[in-house]
C-alpha cells in the first residue's frame, strides 16, 4: 500500500481526537481511510469501526468510496463479506460499518471501538458529543477550513485530548500534475481562495456567497414548473442541473456532471437521462448563450433549448433573494456550493464579483433560475426581480 506523510501522521497520532484540517486534494479523507483499513485488516483485538457523514449519497461518494477503492486496489476485497443493505464489511472478529447522521436512530443507538466523522464541518455539536458519547478508543474527524467560530474551534480541539493535523496539496505526493496546477492557479484567481482552499488556512469569514440553501431529500411534488441549466465544458465539466420552482420556491438538482463530453456525447447523455426519467424533452432547458450553435444543435436533437441570461451578479442576487433548496444526492453541486465565494480586495474585503472557478453545476442552476424568473417577470408573473 502507497502511503504518504499524512497516512503515518494519523497512524501515530496520539489524541483520543484526531482532527484533520486541509485545503482541496490534500490526502486527508484518503489517508484515514488507509489507517482505518490497517485497523480492520491487521487488529487482533475484536474492533468495531463506524464511518459516519451527514447524509448517505454524500459519504457514498466521498469516504466509503475511497475505503473499497483502497481495499479492491490491493486485492483484499471479498464480496461475501460485505453486507450492502447494513453497509457492513466484516473480516474476522472486525468490521468497519458506514452510516449517516440524518439517521437519528442510528446516531443515537450505536457503539463503536473507533469512529470517523468524514466533513466534520457538517454536523451539529449535538451530533457531534452523540457520536463522541458512544466511541471508546478514538475519533477521527477530518473538514475543509472553516470559520474559528465554528464549534470544532471552539468546543473540540480545544480539548487537552484533542490532536490537529493541517494539511494541503502539498502533502499529496499522489496529485497528477494536471491537478496540481489546477489547485495553484487559484493564486491568480483570488488571495482568499487560494489561502482557503489551497493552502488550508481558515477563512476570515464573509466571503461565501450561497449560504442559504437547505438540503431536502428530492424534487418537491407537483411543482409549479421544472425545468434544467445547461453550462457546458470539455476539459471542465458539462453541468446539468434541474431545478423545480414551487410557489417562489427553488429546488436544485444535480443530474449531470462529466469531463470531456462533446456536444454529440452531451446530447446523448441527455437522451440517456430523458430514458431514466431523469429529464424531459418537453422541458425547456436554459444553457450558455455564449455557445449559440451547441444551442443550436441541441435544439436539432428535439430538445426546447435556450439562451439563457448570464449576468452575473443580478443572477445570484435573484436565486439569494429566494429559498433555495439542494437535493441530498447533487455531491458535486454541494461541493461547489460550499466553496463559491467572493473574489477579496487587498484589504480583504469582498468585491461584487465571484471566484470564477469550480462552479459549473452552479452556473446551471444560476442560469435557469433566473432566466426562468426574469421570463415570469416579464409575462406579468408576481415575481421580484434583484
Amino acid at each position: 500500500m502507497r502511503v504518504g506523510e499524512l497516512y503515518l501522521l494519523n497512524r501515530d497520532a496520539w489524541g483520543r481526537i484526531v482532527a484533520n484540517e486541509g485545503g482541496v486534494r490534500s490526502g486527508k479523507t484518503y489517508s484515514i481511510a488507509q489507517v482505518l483499513l490497517t485497523e480492520l485488516e491487521e487488529n487482533t483485538a475484536p474492533t468495531k469501526i463506524e464511518v459516519v457523514r451527514k447524509t448517505l449519497p454524500a459519504l457514498k461518494a466521498t469516504a466509503m468510496e475511497d475505503f473499497f477503492n483502497i481495499m479492491k486496489d490491493l486485492e483484499l476485497y471479498e464480496e461475501e463479506k460485505h453486507h450492502k443493505t447494513d453497509q457492513i464489511y466484516r473480516e474476522g472478529r472486525n468490521s468497519i460499518a458506514f452510516f449517516p447522521v440524518d439517521d437519528q436512530q442510528k446516531l443515537r443507538g450505536r457503539k463503536r471501538d473507533i469512529l470517523w466523522i468524514n466533513e466534520g464541518n457538517e454536523l451539529t455539536y449535538e451530533e457531534f458529543q452523540q457520536l463522541a458519547f458512544r466511541t471508546t478508543r478514538r475519533i477521527f474527524i477530518d473538514f475543509n477550513p472553516v470559520p474559528e467560530d465554528h464549534w470544532i474551534f471552539e468546543k473540540v480541539l480545544v480539548r487537552a485530548d484533542a490532536q490537529r493535523i493541517h494539511s494541503d496539496y502539498r502533502c499529496n505526493p499522489f496529485l497528477e500534475p494536471e491537478i496540481v496546477s489546477e489547485i495553484e492557479q487559484l493564486q491568480e484567481a483570488d488571495e482568499e481562495y487560494w489561502r482557503v482552499f489551497g493552502l488550508g488556512h481558515r477563512p476570515s469569514g464573509g466571503v461565501k456567497i450561497y449560504s442559504h440553501y437547505q438540503l431536502v431529500d428530492e424534487l418537491p411534488e407537483n411543482p409549479d414548473d421544472t425545468f434544467a441549466g445547461i453550462d457546458f465544458g470539455f476539459n471542465v465539466a458539462s453541468a446539468i442541473t434541474k431545478v423545480a420552482r414551487k410557489e417562489n420556491r427553488y429546488t436544485w438538482d444535480q443530474v449531470l456532471y462529466q469531463t470531456h463530453l462533446t456536444n454529440s456525447m452531451l446530447i446523448e447523455e441527455m437522451k440517456r437521462l430523458v430514458r431514466e426519467g431523469e429529464l424531459t424533452m418537453e422541458m425547456t432547458f436554459y444553457a450558455d448563450a455564449a455557445e449559440p450553435d451547441r444551442i443550436q444543435e441541441i435544439c436539432d436533437a428535439g430538445f426546447n433549448c435556450k439562451p439563457a441570461d448570464k449576468a452575473v451578479k443580478p443572477g445570484i442576487d435573484f436565486v439569494k433573494g429566494r429559498p433555495l433548496s439542494i437535493t441530498k444526492r447533487s455531491i458535486k453541486l454541494l461541493d461547489e456550493a460550499k466553496k463559491y465565494s467572493w473574489k477579496t480586495d487587498k484589504d480583504g474585503h469582498p468585491t461584487d464579483d465571484p471566484v470564477k472557478t469550480n462552479d459549473h453545476a452552479l452556473d446551471a442552476g444560476r442560469y435557469a433560475e433566473y432566466t426562468d424568473g426574469k421570463e415570469l417577470a416579464e409575462g406579468g408573473a408576481n415575481i421580484r426581480l434583484l
